[in-house]
């Protein structure tokens, strides 16, 4: 691989780390990313019981699969709905 590339990629991946927003918890910051993850999970979590109660989570063929897909589409979605630059 061409060292210039990678020099490049490695100083413009350094100078965005402080692009992520910080989310200011009890006086602590912590970053938008950890935040939108827990709440994620959480969306997970009423998602799972949901399909629970509507036993439909043997028609999730490959169940690994369609969670990890889950947990990443509500991820990414809290990502949007409260982080996004508007």
């Amino acid at each position: 691989m061409n060292f210039g590339i990678v020099l490049t990629t490695l100083i413009v991946l350094l100078t965005m780390t402080g692009c992520d927003p910080q989310v200011n918890v009890a006086g602590a910051y912590f970053p938008a990313w950890l935040l939108a993850g827990l709440i994620g999970v959480a969306a997970f979590w009423v998602f799972h019981l949901i399909f629970l109660r509507l036993r439909i989570i043997p028609y999730f063929v490959p169940i690994s699969l369609v969670y990890v897909a889950l947990y990443i589409a509500l991820t990414c979605g809290a990502w949007l709905l409260f982080f996004a630059a508007r």
